[in-house]
């Protein structure tokens, strides 16, 4: 399949724009989340790209989401991988904090999952198994994603996949268990895990497993695991309900393909 890619055009009236941040003169807004936004920057002596993600002006002054987001970059700069998003700086801009990272030339997978792209199987397996590697490294340098999802996967202008914003990343202090408070359930509905949902406490590498096998799922039927009218229906489904086969949805998937998503989706974490 031969796929243009070509970036979301980016209102320009925003009083950042034309700041320079150090070395670093922002040029355009290019994304906001729930705890940031994001600025295509250019490096004046070395006239390269980066983006800045700022922490959203409201959480500044509160000293858990300021550990959050300085965790995200601490996290996200301790790992060299071709397929993760790297960041290069951090540090507070007139009582905002923000952090520089690799400028990513394309968008999200999300973008075409909402456009009713559906994935062809052996392009699907070659980016999850893409993204399979960067999370083991991950884990293996001790950090945890939890929140993998098709708007976290990057697709290049070179056909490349980046995994990005580590925000919801945590140190995991030893093998099989985690900084994430107990009784608190971070993610996205249609991609989190049942463990990260029930909030018990164990929650380590293999949430990722599962949150990428829900993507996966989305990637090759165009469609997420499962739906409701809330997310508490949604996340109540990854618990109580029975994994729906994606050959009932698309056929022509391989009955390989569909046990191999069935077992990262297991609700079982062991």
């Amino acid at each position: 399949m031969n796929l243009q890619l070509h970036e979301p055009p980016i209102a320009e009236d925003d009083p950042m724009i034309g700041q320079r941040l150090g070395n670093y003169d922002i040029t355009r807004k290019i994304g906001q989340g729930g705890m940031g936004v994001v600025y295509q920057a250019r490096h004046a002596s070395l006239n390269r790209l980066v983006a800045i993600k700022f922490l959203a002006a409201q959480f500044s002054a509160d000293s858990v989401y300021v550990e959050r987001f300085l965790k995200e970059a601490q996290a996200a700069a301790r790992l060299n991988h071709p397929n993760i998003i790297s960041v290069h700086d951090a540090g507070v801009f007139e009582e905002v904090y923000y952090f520089v990272m690799e400028y990513v030339r394309g968008f999200d997978a999300a973008r075409l999952l909402d456009k009713g792209e559906v994935f062809a199987e052996t392009r699907a397996i070659r980016l999850i198994q893409r993204v399979a590697s960067a999370l083991a490294y991950a884990h293996a340098e001790g950090v945890v994603h939890h929140d993998i999802k098709p708007g976290n996967l990057f697709l290049t202008s070179e056909g490349q996949i980046k995994i990005g914003d580590l925000g919801l990343a945590t140190w995991v202090k030893e093998r099989g268990s985690s900084l994430m408070e107990p009784g608190v359930a971070v993610g996205t509905p249609a991609y989190i895990s049942p463990e990260q949902i029930s909030g018990g406490g164990t929650v380590d590498s293999r949430t990722d497993i599962y949150s990428l096998g829900a993507t996966f799922y989305h990637l090759v039927t165009g469609q997420i695991p499962y739906s409701g009218d809330t997310s508490e229906e949604v996340m109540s489904k990854h618990v109580t309900e029975p994994f729906p086969w994606p050959q009932e949805i698309r056929p022509e998937l391989s009955e390989a393909l569909c046990h191999i998503i069935s077992k990262m989706m297991a609700k079982d974490v062991a």
